[in-house]
């Protein structure tokens, strides 16, 4: 691909940059202050260097803007606020009530963290204590929550990152020509790891990534979070996601309506996942979604192994209506050759959901669809064709029984002759096509 000889490039040209050692302030001292003054000395050709064995305080957000030929090195550990009320001021104060604390932008970017030494290169936003207080007082999420990062840079690369317990939204990926890795040979270390110490917390809203790029591939990354592991959204093209284990949210996603296009999810383990892959549009959503496709998932314990639905229900902006319910005059996003290839493992049968339920019925509850519902759509006639899903082997928890499908053939506008199951509500029975 491009981006990669355009690294590669960059890391050559590397050795003649300058070295800017972020300054530490010590205890109790913002650091951002000094790091801002570095970003405007070495904005171009240049290391902003965190030094490992130092934990910076970056009690402020931060905005590396228009870099050029520059790379962020987090050989240290970043610690932001630890008070709800004091980030909150901020969100409040930006425009829209929408702040990002870390914003990156520029051609030719690289955001490195410490890939030798697996006690440093974390950045800790201390979310738990926001997951805590979301559960008494705000179910859903606390409000005026920051989301962690922007990353709107072309020609750019993000490596070798760790992230623990955000607050909400990691990381927002645009731009072209991105690569975000972790190659196996790192001992260990995550890109990105979200620990939830506690399973009677649920983080809302803690999406490992949201892209909406072009030419982008993430691969060799572990999310373990409470949301979707990756989101496609709007704009997104020629996107690759693959190599990777998601965790404990929301799986392998798109979640866009509209100019998304050759979107391919490959050798993604989910583990005990609410959903493994899903694709999601809106209710009354219009728009296109072309050549998606999802291989060789291994699920382990996913409630919804294979769902899409082009009638979300959002638990709360659609409060008080019952999902599933669709009247005159609906709408939906129209989906073109779709693919859902080896598909195998176990459905969540046991101990469904994953406790993110704040209204009743559930939001992701789909009236009349079994306990082992191993592909599941949900869409409106004729909003789809070229679907196919090929090669399933998903199984209950136990072994024991089959698992189901929740299927109309009035979906499918090219009919289902080549769908490779049978369109029912019933037991999964594949077809050839």
């Amino acid at each position: 691909m491009l981006f990669l000889s355009t690294l590669a490039a960059l890391a050559t040209a590397a050795t003649a940059y300058q070295t800017c050692v972020v300054p530490h302030g010590g205890a109790g001292v913002d650091d951002t202050i000094a790091l801002n003054q570095t970003i405007a000395n070495c904005s171009s050709n240049a290391q902003i260097l965190f030094e490992e064995g130092t934990t910076y305080n970056l009690s402020s957000p931060v905005i590396f803007n228009n870099l050029t030929n520059v790379e962020i090195a987090i050989r240290g550990n970043l610690a932001l606020p630890t008070s709800i009320p004091y980030v909150q001021a901020f969100v409040n104060a930006s425009t829209g009530q929408r702040l990002s604390w870390f914003t990156i932008s520029g051609h030719n970017v690289t955001l490195s963290g410490n890939q030798n030494n697996p006690d440093w290169g974390y950045i800790d936003p201390f979310g738990e204590p926001w997951w805590v207080a979301s559960q008494l007082t705000e179910p859903g999420g606390l409000a005026l929550r920051p989301h962690f990062m922007s990353f709107s840079a072309n020609n750019s690369e993000v490596a070798y990152l760790k992230i623990r317990k955000p607050i909400g939204w990691v990381f927002s990926m645009s731009g072209s020509n991105l690569h975000i890795r972790l190659p196996s040979t790192s001992s260990g270390a995550q890109l990105l790891k979200i620990v939830v110490q506690n399973p009677s917390l649920f983080p809302f809203n803690t999406d490992g990534y949201d892209v909406s790029g072009v030419n982008i591939l993430l691969e060799n990354n572990h999310v373990f979070n409470g949301d979707d592991c990756v989101a496609v959204n709007n704009g997104a093209h020629n996107v690759t996601i693959r190599n990777m284990i998601c965790e404990g949210g929301h799986g392998a996603s798109l979640s866009g309506t509209d100019n998304i296009a050759n979107i391919h999810f490959d050798n993604i383990t989910s583990r005990n996942s609410l959903y493994a892959t899903r694709f999601k549009s809106s209710l009354n959503s219009t728009g296109n979604v072309y050549n998606v496709t999802w291989s060789n998932i291994y699920v382990l314990n996913a409630t919804y192994p294979i769902f899409a639905t082009s009638v979300y229900f959002d638990q709360n902006t659609n409060r008080g209506l019952t999902p599933g319910n669709f009247g005159p005059g609906t709408k939906a996003t129209n989906i073109t050759n779709f693919s859902w290839i080896n598909v195998t493992g176990t459905i969540n049968d046991m101990y469904p959901g994953d406790g993110s339920c704040i209204t009743v019925p559930c939001w992701y509850a789909i009236p009349g669809i079994s306990n082992t519902p191993g592909v599941t759509f949900q869409m409106l006639p004729g909003s789809a064709q070229g679907v196919q899903v090929k090669n399933v082997n998903l199984m209950p928890i136990d072994g024991k029984g089959a698992p189901n499908t929740f299927c109309n053939s009035t979906y499918f506008s090219d009919g289902t002759s080549n769908l490779g199951f049978e369109c029912t509500n019933g037991p999964f029975v594949a077809t050839s096509s």
